[in-house]
Order: structure tokens, then sequence, then C-alpha cells
């Protein structure tokens, strides 16, 4: 197990009382992360997709219990609800919800069910099983009890954060003219191993490049390097599901970039200044927005057009650095402060810091040239 029993009982025990304070009788995670939270179940995002239903059943009294295909049964083993449920590929699993929630009496009373997290086939059948039951939708409810980290968890982001630094280094050092991209991500994912990781499914390597710095996601890896290519480095290291990210640009050439984007990139660089500024317990994620956009605006005329980042950990972006956002930060949040402009190339700084009552400490360390000595 990675935390202790204490641990996961302290989080039913904040799940309970949020479920209470919402007048839930019993809920259906469906989310893999929340999931892992109420578990430690780590097989769960491969059991979602493969799953009929992949669910932690939280009734209102006696055990939670996550159900899984049959396949998985020595995985799920090593997780902290007892007995868990396993059928086989051909059995529907539905039935199974009925037996757990009848047991408590919850089947005719209310059920909160994450919608984002849910298809509407399962849902269809759900309601189908359950034809008495009330459901709501509870999307974000574990996510907002799960988003002030506990000293376990933080010790995860900076072991996290750890090796996604080695994996930025790795990449910026190897990306130069005549070297193919997934020839860098090899060397990456090597050096990130080798740091520690042991999560396969969840980290992200990403490479683009071209002279305008590439077509970030759609990039080829089977397209040479070339002098003159901007080559942004994406990164999220992860430790025991906990994630941590940086992103970085390098200027590939014996001279300097030219002068235009040596000026964009500056901005990109004084908006993440900006924004990691505004950290600290207290704020709102739409003031850190703001401060980033005050930088473009006064740059620009217009206010900045996308995210400047948003929440890291065991889920990505559940609270997003935008305009407006009234989420206000509190201590032990992890936040990627990510700026990017794409006029006149795609350029962009990113790094992770954890919010303190004071201000912030910084996880992975922001590059600031585009031609780095590392």
């Amino acid at each position: 197990m990675i935390f202790a029993a204490d641990e996961y009982e302290r989080r039913y025990g904040r799940i309970r009382a949020e479920m209470a304070a919402r007048g839930l009788d019993a809920l259906i995670v469906t989310r893999g992360e929340n999931i892992f939270y109420g578990s430690g179940y780590k097989a769960e995002h491969f059991a979602s997709w493969l799953c009929e239903l992949h669910a932690l059943l939280v009734p209102s009294k006696g055990d939670p219990r996550i159900m899984t295909r049959s396949l998985e049964r020595e995985a799920a083993k090593i997780q902290f609800t007892p007995s868990p449920i396993l059928y086989a590929d051909h059995e529907s699993p539905y039935g199974y919800v009925v037996e757990v929630f009848g047991q408590s009496g919850d089947t005719a009373g209310t059920i909160g069910i994450e919608e984002r997290f849910l298809k509407l086939s399962q849902f269809n059948k759900l309601k189908a099983a359950l034809p008495d039951a009330r459901f709501v939708d509870t999307t974000g409810m574990i996510e907002a009890i799960a988003a002030t980290p506990s000293p376990a968890e933080s010790a995860c982001l900076r072991r996290a954060a750890h090796i996604t630094k080695i994996g930025l280094e790795t990449g910026l050092r190897g990306a130069r003219a005549g070297v193919y991209p997934y020839e860098v991500l090899g060397r990456i994912h090597d050096a990130m191993y080798a740091a520690g990781q042991s999560d396969f499914d969840m980290s992200l390597v990403a490479i683009w490049s071209g002279p305008k710095g590439g077509l970030m996601h759609d990039t080829s890896t089977t397209e040479k390097i070339k002098n003159g290519d901007i080559v942004t480095v994406e990164i999220m290291g992860v430790d025991n599901h906990y994630r941590a990210g940086a992103q970085a640009c390098v200027y590939v050439g014996d001279g300097p970039p030219p002068r235009n984007v040596v000026n964009a990139h500056k901005l990109v660089v004084e908006m993440h200044k900006g924004a990691k500024n505004a950290v600290r317990a207290g704020m709102t994620a739409g003031d850190v927005f703001q401060a980033a956009s005050a930088v473009y605006r006064a740059a620009t005329g217009a206010d900045y057009y996308r995210r400047c980042g948003g929440s890291l950990g065991l889920t990505i972006f559940t609270l997003d650095l935008v305009k407006g956002r009234k989420d206000v930060l509190k201590p032990g949040v992890a936040l990627l402060i990510q700026t990017l402009v794409d006029d006149p190339v795609l350029l962009t700084c990113a790094s992770t810091v954890m919010v303190t009552e004071t201000g912030f400490e910084e996880l992975t360390h922001p590059v600031l040239e585009l031609q780095p000595k590392l």
C-alpha cells in the first residue's frame, strides 16, 4: 500500500461527511483518480476502460468496496477496501451494485454519480438496475476533498517534481539538429525511470519542433530536428500517480535566435513570473490568471486568450487558472504555471509550484532562456 490505513480512514471520514451534507445515501465513484484516492488501487486507469463498470461503491453503512474484472484479482488484493467485487467478462456488474446498496438499504435512496466520468450506457443500466433510486451529479466532490494534499501526498509530489526535472533537462540537452524527436523521447523515458519513476501509464513526455515551434501534440516524431527549429519539451513526471509538470523551449542553431522570437519568449517568461508571484493561500485562480494577463495586455493591448495553467497532483487541471475563476488557493495545492504564445512562433514557459500561506514552494524550476546552459 502506498499510504497507511489511517490516511484512508481520514479520507472516508471527509467523504461521508460531505455525503451527509449533500443528502446522499450512497456514492458511485467512476473517475479513475478518485477510485485511487479512495482505495489505493493502482490499476484503476486500465480497469476503467477495460471493464463494463469499474467503480468504487460507498454505501451509507458498512465498508466501501471496489468492483473490477476477475482478471485483476491479484492487483485488487493490494488496496484499502475489503472484499473487492470481481466479475467475469461475460457477467453484468450492475446486479452487484444492487446487492451492495441493498445491504445498507440504499437502493431507493439518493445516489451520487460522477456524470462527467460515467458513460450514458452505464447510466442507463444503473437506472434500470435501481429504478427507485434518485441519481444526482457529484462530479468534482472527491476532487474538492482531495484538493489539499496530506504530508504523504506532498512527498509524492516532490518526488514527481524531481523526476520531471531530470526528464526536462535530458530533453533540452538532447534537442539538437539532426536528431529525431523519438530518439530524445527514448532518452527522457530512460532518465525518468532511472530517477525513480515507477508508474508507466501516467507520465507525459512530449516534444514538438519546427521553424514556427511545431504543431504541438500533432508534431511528427520521425522528422529530424533542424537548425532554426524551436523545440518544446513537455514533461509530467509521476510518483505513485501524483504528477508534477514542466515545459520549456530551446532554439536550435549555432547563432542567436531571431530578435522577434527572443522578444516573444521574454513576454512568456514575464507572464510566468507575474502569475507565479501572485500565488499564495487566499488568492483565487482568477487572480493568478489576471497577473499573467496584465503583462500580456501591457505588451499587446488585449487580454490573454488561454488559461495560464492549472492544478496538478492526482488530477490534472481540476482547478484552471483562467479568467474569472473564483476557486481559492489552499496551502499544499500544486499548480502548473504555464504561459504560452503562438505569435510569431509557438513558445512556452511552465513550472510547478506548491501553494504556501505566504507564497509558494518551487517544485520544478522554469527555464528562462531559449539557449539554456544545462
